[in-house]
């Protein structure tokens, strides 16, 4: 798997991962919780520690590092310490069997089972029926590999899923490899191709037993295949230790690799010495580094990142096809009814699109071998995803400052470093930044460097395409709540969400006949209305608030204003009014605070879809209550997301005094 390309990705990756997991470990409270809850599979306690850490939008560097750690320590307890091959093994003996075990859902459920339980006894067992007993580390590792796979994307995903099926990823490998067999010396040809580390051949093999489906499938088990023998030969000369506590040894281990850091050049070799197979190098700069302590450890995860790169090659996303598939962290049509009659809404949460919106999918810099460009169109819709209006091109005056990935340069002096810049469409050229091409009427140019180890260095896209100023997409006239008051309707008629469709169009670059669809989102609801002219309970404390408020939130007491600032006895009347399209009816909530609080109050039924107003009760005794000081908080929230974030609820107090 050696190329120059290769080398240089592992070798970015991997001084990324160095960085991330030493920024973990730094905390080793956190490390070892963000360890625990991955074990324990606690996704949203692993994903609240990265984020007070600040490494979320590195949790898949964080997560691909531990189930590297994981399946070392996993398969040492399935299947013993590994013994030596005299002779390289067939790998067809273990598709073949894989493909027998796969067939048997019972027998595929039960090996979910061990994987999960750990259970050592029920899998040897599965192991000698198969006779896999000299393949029991490779059969091990590929299960772990898919498994572990399928965990990283449920603990990393920023919106909730559900937990991916692994009984149903095994048994879709197991028809790969199937497949892959029944076709004449197509086995042996993917191997040959795989041992060779030529992505191309590999390809052709797999499209040419039209297995494109199941391309990344097949490619995962070769790298798989490939990694675990290729770790057990260069580790020969330094056997495992037992391991005593698992969780310290990971986090000794996380610790050791930040002498990487420092060591580019070194680093480089290590990535080198692995693709190659180099035993002789990889055990010397081990001794040098101090790492043969961790051999095992260190050797799969430099072959995991150059295997990754393989498969990307092999199996590129959408056949290289640039697609837009996501807004923010939504993919359009599977986390929102975008469809026809759908009401253009995210389904997890019911929240409309606001504000600035990051448009990404996947961004190549060709199309059909030829340089490629791009540009967004928007059309008006019904609330059920109907056209209503023309497709109009996103002009550059709509988009904000973009960062679509990041320019590279390999510097080998005075000591190999990569000098980096950002990439970015509406930004301002500087010593740290490089922008893109756009033409007045919207159309990107996608930069064309691709080679860091040349002086023009190489683009690496991250994905965004464009950062979309949804409020330039219709007026959204800011509501006038001139005269509304607590308790009362809020102005109307009320504001209501807008619908729009959002596509991008591809084309080779100055070819208009070679444009071409490159993914279209039928229709989603945007609001962007904004109040103005709220005024806050005058009797105490409030007045004209400034323009430009996200919604309505309201809240008086009616004793107030017959008597401002008066002290209350026995009665006490709550009056609020919460207005927006997208009320969220489950963030609206009075609480008041003080002696023997808090005290709750229960609203009453919403008038009106989007305007909730009235009088909210009280469920305690008003004379009981000691003589002091009060604070009533109204909460409103609203369900709307950029695609990344959510708004904070918005909040109005009032006090009194009793």
């Amino acid at each position: 798997m050696a190329s120059q390309e290769f080398d240089y990705d592992a070798f970015r990756d991997l001084l990324e991962g160095v960085g991330v997991i030493g920024r973990l470990a730094k905390d080793e409270k956190a490390f070892r919780e963000a360890y625990e809850a991955f074990r324990s599979g606690k996704a949203k306690e692993f994903q609240a520690i990265l984020k007070r850490l600040g490494l979320f939008p590195r949790c898949r560097v964080v997560c691909e590092w531990i189930r590297i750690k994981e399946c070392i320590f996993l398969c040492l307890e399935l299947c013993g310490p590994p013994k030596p091959y005299k002779e390289v093994p067939n790998p067809r003996l273990l598709a073949e069997a894989i493909v027998r075990i796969t067939s048997n859902e019972k027998l595929v459920r039960e090996l979910v089972e061990v994987l999960e339980k750990r259970n050592r006894d029920a899998f040897e067992r599965i192991v000698n029926e198969y006779k896999l007993e000299p393949l029991c580390h490779l059969f091990c590792h590929w299960l772990c590999v898919v498994h572990f796979r399928l965990i990283c994307r449920w603990v990393c995903s920023p919106i909730q899923i559900e937990r991916p099926n692994l009984a149903d990823e095994l048994r879709l490998a197991g028809q790969a490899l199937r497949r892959l067999l029944e076709h004449k010396d197509a086995f042996d040809r993917a191997v040959a191709a795989s041992n060779a580390g030529d992505a191309e051949k590999l390809a052709e093999v797999i499209r040419g037993a039209d297995l494109i489906r199941f391309c990344y499938a097949i490619c995962e088990w070769f790298c798989s295949w490939r990694c675990t023998l290729v770790c057990l030969t260069l580790c020969r000369e330094f056997p495992l230790e037992p391991i005593k506590n698992h969780l310290e040894e990971a986090l000794a281990f996380a610790k050791a690799t930040q002498r990487l850091a420092q060591k580019p050049a070194e680093v480089e070799r290590l990535i080198t010495a692995v693709s190659s197979g180099d035993g002789k190098t990889w055990g010397a700069l081990l001794k040098e580094l101090e790492l043969h302590r961790f051999c095992i450890q260190l050797c799969h995860w430099v072959c995991y990142l150059i295997c990754r790169r393989f498969c990307i090659l092999i199996c590129p996303p959408e056949g290289l096809y640039p697609v837009f598939t996501s807004i923010g962290v939504y993919d359009y049509d599977t986390d929102v009814n975008s469809g026809l009659t759908g009401n253009g809404l995210t389904k997890a949460d019911n929240r409309a699109f606001f504000s600035t919106l990051r448009l990404n999918g996947i961004l190549t810099q060709t199309l059909g071998g030829v340089a490629m460009e791009y540009r967004f169109e928007t059309a008006p819709t019904d609330a059920a995803g109907n056209l209503t209006g023309a497709w109009t091109p996103v002009l550059p005056a709509q988009i904000a400052r973009t960062e679509i990935g990041h320019w590279e340069h390999f510097n080998p002096l005075p000591i190999p470093h990569m000098d980096t810049k950002k990439y970015t469409v509406n930004g301002i050229v500087g010593p740290n930044e490089l922008v893109a091409t756009i033409a007045a009427d919207g159309w990107i140019q996608v930069p064309q460097e691709n080679n860091a180890f040349t002086a023009a260095g190489a683009f690496a896209s991250n994905g965004n395409m464009i950062e979309l100023i949804s409020q330039s997409l219709a007026p959204f006239t800011p509501a006038d709540e001139t005269g509304v008051l607590a308790g009362a309707a809020a102005a109307h008629p009320l504001a209501q969400d807008v619908y729009f469709g959002i596509r991008m169009r591809i084309r080779q670059h100055g070819n208009p006949a070679s444009e071409t669809d490159g993914g279209t989102c039928i229709h989603v609801a945007i609001d962007n209305t904004l109040y103005n002219n709220i005024t806050l309970h005058p009797d105490w404390d409030g007045g004209l608030q400034p323009p430009g408020r996200l919604a309505v939130c309201m809240v008086d007491v009616a004793e107030l204003i017959a008597h401002p600032c008066g002290h209350l006895t026995n009665q006490l009347t709550v009056l609020f009014t919460a207005a927006h399209p997208n009320l969220d009816p489950n963030g609206v909530s009075i609480v008041m605070t003080g002696p023997g609080g808090p005290y709750a109050f229960t609203l009453p039924p919403i008038p009106e879809p989007g305007d909730w107003f009235g009088t909210a009760t009280h469920t305690f005794s008003v004379s009981a209550l000691a003589h002091c000081a009060y604070l009533i908080t109204l909460q409103v929230g609203v369900l709307l997301t950029n695609g990344d974030s959510v708004p904070s609820p918005l909040y109005d107090q009032i006090a009194f005094c009793k």
